[in-house]
């Protein structure tokens, strides 16, 4: 396959009929992934296929490119340059979204990041658009006319989904704490758990300790669940403002405590957990910033 000149690429050009093979192939691929959510992976509804596809679209853009080198083949058009403005913008694209994840390893984001991704179509179809309707320039002009949006919008894309995720609260403290819990037990309607708070990134922190449980107690309805905050004894004194280290803690609960030990884990791998919930002196003095969460042993009498 040699590259093939492509000095104003008409839309009657091999240049542009390879291009345009490629993209009908992405989009007939996605259909069909859609057709394939509706039916084989039982899609309630035709948003919900949808998004299953969308998820896929990696399948739909190699169809594409398949469809576009047999379409080289059976022509005898050269496709090597075609192919190369093909793939380019989705190789670049996947590579900033892959050092992204690779900082962030967050499943949701490279979720997020990865099925997005779908949405350079539209930034494909605008540059082919482009490229057909405008006129003069070399070969190179008309090869940016065609990546420059693709490549330009996914980059948007991808910022507007990096930006809120590299300044949320999650990406900020996701290596500021460990929690480990060593020990609970309940006796006398009392709950106590035991553990250690690893702070790791310094800052002036409050923590409480939620547990949410059902009953009716307070009257609150057997399906409506109260609160109650636990008491926070910490064994070498409360963490110290700008201090990191590890601080020993003791929780008690008091309200609707069962007299038998909770519980073990079910086959589908159900637990209980417990939950600190932080606040930020220098983000704010009321609103959790953070929650960390450990599985819960079954508490002994």
């Amino acid at each position: 396959m040699n590259p093939e000149p492509i000095e104003n690429a008409p839309p009657s050009s091999g240049f542009a009929k390879l291009l345009a093979t490629g993209l009908i192939g992405w989009l007939i691929g996605y259909i069909a992934l859609v057709i394939v959510g509706w039916f084989g992976a039982k899609s309630e509804t035709l948003s919900v296929a949808s998004m299953w596809a969308i998820s896929y679209w990696w399948i739909a853009f190699a169809f594409g490119a398949v469809l576009m080198i047999v379409h080289g083949l059976v022509a005898r058009i050269p496709s090597a340059t075609a192919l190369m403005a093909y793939l380019l913008p989705v190789a670049l694209l996947a590579g900033v979204s892959g050092v992204l994840t690779a900082i962030y390893p967050d499943s949701g984001f490279r979720s997020d990041l990865f099925g997005y991704m779908a949405l350079v179509l539209i930034f494909y179809i605008l540059g082919f658009l482009w490229m057909t309707i405008a006129r003069g320039g070399g070969g190179n002009t008309v090869f940016l006319r065609l990546v420059l949006p693709a490549i330009i919008g996914g980059l948007v894309v991808v910022g507007l989904l990096a930006v809120p995720a590299f300044t949320s609260n999650l990406f900020i403290y996701r290596n500021a704490f460990n929690l480990a819990i060593s020990g609970a037990s309940t006796a006398d309607k009392v709950m106590l758990v035991e553990g250690t708070l690893e702070i790791r990134k310094p800052g002036k922190y409050g923590f409480s300790a939620p547990r949410y449980f059902y009953g009716g107690e307070g009257g609150m309805s057997e399906t409506e669940p109260a609160l109650e905050y636990g008491k926070i004894t910490w064994g070498k004194g409360e963490p110290k403002e700008g201090v990191p280290g590890t601080y020993p803690f003791q929780i008690r609960w008091q309200k609707n405590i069962p007299s038998t030990p909770s519980r073990p884990p079910s086959e589908e791998g159900e637990r209980e957990m417990i939950s600190l919930e932080v606040t930020d002196a220098a983000v704010s003095t009321e609103e959790p910033v953070y929650n960390i969460t450990a599985d819960l042993p079954i508490a002994r009498q």
